[in-house]
């Protein structure tokens, strides 16, 4: 009985271990017309988050400016691009880039304490004209989404 209880529970666990992460790689289904582009600012902070912890824990306690987190072992380019061109196909061709638009309608702007000890980070989409949708994070992980004021999120 004991056998079949610890049998059953892992294979809940591997159940949902597997739900889980593929909801984090696919989109819902939605009405929104921008959710895919929402998606692939939150699964690009994601990225970022999960490449300056790595560097962080790597690098003595502090964390990467865009540039050299972009070059870090940590942060894999061609990875990331991958997952985001499945949400996002007209990414195919995008590269990442140094400057503050760093994909075809997105900037980036990460900002380090004096120290490196901590990060703040905004994604925006700038052909957002009306709303200027961002999403926004920080060492702790959090990631928010914002829109002007009035806008729907």
């Amino acid at each position: 009985m004991r056998a079949k209880s610890i049998f059953l529970v892992g294979v809940l666990l591997v159940v949902a271990a597997s739900t889980s992460s593929f909801g984090q790689d696919a989109p819902a289904q939605t009405s929104d017309p921008d959710y895919a582009k929402h998606f692939v600012a939150i699964s690009f902070l994601r990225n970022i988050n999960t490449a300056e912890a790595g560097y962080n824990s790597k690098h003595g306690g502090s964390y990467a400016t865009w540039e050299v987190l972009l070059a870090s072992e940590e942060f894999r380019a061609s990875k990331v691009l991958a997952q985001l061109v499945k949400i996002d196909p007209q990414l195919t061709n995008a590269q990442f880039s140094s400057g503050s638009e760093i994909l075809p309608g997105w900037s980036l702007r990460l900002n380090l304490t004096a120290d490196g000890q901590a990060y703040d980070l905004m994604l925006e989409d700038l052909t957002d004209k009306t709303c200027g949708y961002a999403a926004v994070t920080d060492e702790r992980g959090v990631i928010r989404q914002s829109k002007a004021i009035d806008c729907k999120i």
